[in-house]
């Protein structure tokens, strides 16, 4: 059964001033995934973001979010329910953790006790006043306050930044339960081993245009010898827009029972074949920075 699309963003941009932040930015998210987002400081990704959000306008282009649409004439009174995690932000309250919770759950009409419970979980100091909180301790905060109530979509920006190894670990189980009770995470991070063991797809921008959208698990590498000109050209209609060349390997984006058909096919060309290898998502970003530099 085909999924259906909660974000769905058609040629969006946005500028500030003379600077073109996003350009012609097109992305699906389809519900219930946990969906990656890439790229450099500066790339684009926390404009999206916000405008996801609803805290931005785009400059032209739109966001349809569960088919309500975002432009630069619509509405930002967004139905579904939408936690956000800033990058950079502290608290620097009075309250201690237990009342900032509450205090954020009265302003959404929800029960804080399921929040309060989730905080002792990811073992918060609920009676330590908030500006004495460790960064660390912080993030954890901040990441409960983004999913009270619930949300239906969960936009993550950095969740992982401040903490130590077992708080990584803690916040990527809260990441995979809060999707398995049907919420739609979209996260940006900087730790591509970590999105790699998340994802099921990503979306990677550089200067605000997008280079590439799919599963991070269907790209395979595979080294050849001496590539003969206009290969690309020998290969069947369905397997040319699917496959580039990076220092001497093939970099094909295919599901992995199509890499059997495409060996055949390097084998009838006379083409040697070294190795077959799954690319990582850390490698499938450095080849595409690469090509875009």
């Amino acid at each position: 059964m085909e999924k259906s699309v909660v974000i769905n963003a058609h040629v969006v941009n946005k500028f500030f001033g003379k600077f073109h932040a996003l350009r012609d930015l097109s992305i699906s998210v389809s519900q219930g995934e946990i969906f990656g987002f890439i790229g450099k400081n500066g790339a684009g990704k926390t404009t999206f973001m916000r405008i996801i959000c609803g805290l931005m306008k785009p400059s032209s282009g739109n966001i349809e979010i569960t088919k309500q649409v975002i432009n630069i004439s619509g509405s930002h009174t967004l139905k579904p329910k939408i936690g956000f995690l800033p990058q950079n932000v502290r608290f620097s309250d009075n309250k201690n953790a237990a009342e900032l919770i509450t205090f954020f759950a009265n302003l959404k009409n929800a029960d804080s006790k399921r929040s309060i419970y989730f905080a002792s979980e990811l073992e918060l100091d609920m009676k330590n006043t908030v500006r004495n909180m460790s960064p660390g301790q912080q993030r954890k905060l901040q990441l409960v306050i983004a999913t009270i109530g619930l949300p239906d979509i969960l936009v993550l920006d950095e969740p992982t930044a401040g903490l130590d190894p077992v708080g990584v670990q803690q916040v990527r189980e809260i990441i995979r339960a809060l999707n398995r009770k049907g919420c739609t995470v979209f996260i940006s991070s900087h730790v591509l081993m970590e999105l790699d063991n998340l994802c099921s797809n990503v979306a990677i921008i550089d200067k605000g245009q997008l280079l590439y959208q799919g599963s991070c698990r269907t790209v395979y590498e595979i080294e050849i010898e001496d590539i003969p000109r206009g290969v690309i050209e020998l290969l069947p209609e369905a397997q040319k827009t699917k496959c580039n060349f990076v220092d001497n390997k093939l970099i094909a984006q295919i599901e992995r029972h199509e890499v059997p058909d495409l060996l055949q096919v390097l084998y009838n060309k006379n083409i040697k074949v070294f190795g077959v290898k799954p690319q990582g998502l850390e490698m499938l970003y450095n080849n595409l920075i690469k090509e875009d530099a």
